[in-house]
């Protein structure tokens, strides 16, 4: 399955070294470095699979990017990682629907079979085609 993947991380290292590895196994992989520029493109958000962000990020934080996401595409799967090991932060990212939370460091290997657990998880449900919605069984209607 080939995907359309956003990464939001602040090092320049990290995020090209993913976007590369991620490339050479057919993705699409945009990176930025910032979450207000990863907020400039809509039509990207909206065709994106899934958005990876840092949790530290030098404009905003990773919650604070996931809820203006969530403001342009709710059902948006998203994998927020972080090295920080203060709980409070940890069990805030926990608390974000259709997510994952992942400590780093994080090998591409762990990333990747997240992004495929994430996706195959997603809450996303296909859309009803109308010839089959009109082809529902309905019970009969009750006389009284």
């Amino acid at each position: 399955m080939l995907l359309n993947i956003i990464i939001v991380e602040d090092s320049e290292e990290l995020c090209e070294g993913w976007q590369d590895i991620l490339s050479l196994d057919g993705h699409r992989v945009r990176c930025f470095l910032t979450g207000r520029s990863a907020l400039e493109d809509r039509t990207l958000i909206m065709q994106a699979d899934v958005l990876v962000t840092d949790y530290y990020l030098p404009d905003i934080n990773g919650l604070t990017l996931v809820s203006m996401i969530r403001k342009i595409r709710a059902d948006l799967p998203i994998i927020l990682l972080t090295g920080t090991r203060d709980p409070a932060i940890q069990e805030s990212l926990r608390q974000v629907e259709n997510s994952l939370f992942l400590s780093k460091p994080i090998r591409i290997e762990q990333l990747e079979r997240s992004i495929r657990e994430l996706i195959a998880s997603s809450t996303r449900s296909p859309p009803v085609e109308s010839d089959k919605a009109d082809n529902v069984t309905r019970p009969p209607s009750s006389p009284y």
